[in-house]
């Protein structure tokens, strides 16, 4: 069960950044557009953080 919940929180993550996207592209002005380009860094970043928790427990296992 752990390792499932290890997988839900960067695929919500996901949505989110394309969420982000999603507004961004149909911001009326500036600060949607930078809001939303920020929420998508910053699941992207998440996201990758995750996958090196990840592999780093997987090495550390060894």
């Amino acid at each position: 069960m752990k390792a499932i919940a290890s997988w839900v929180s960067p695929v919500l993550a996901g949505i989110m950044a394309f969420v982000g996207l999603l507004a961004s592209s149909r911001a009326a002005d500036s600060a949607f557009a930078v809001g939303g380009l920020l929420v998508f860094l910053g699941c992207v970043a998440y996201i990758f953080s995750a996958i090196g928790r990840h592999y780093d427990r997987l090495d550390a296992a060894h």
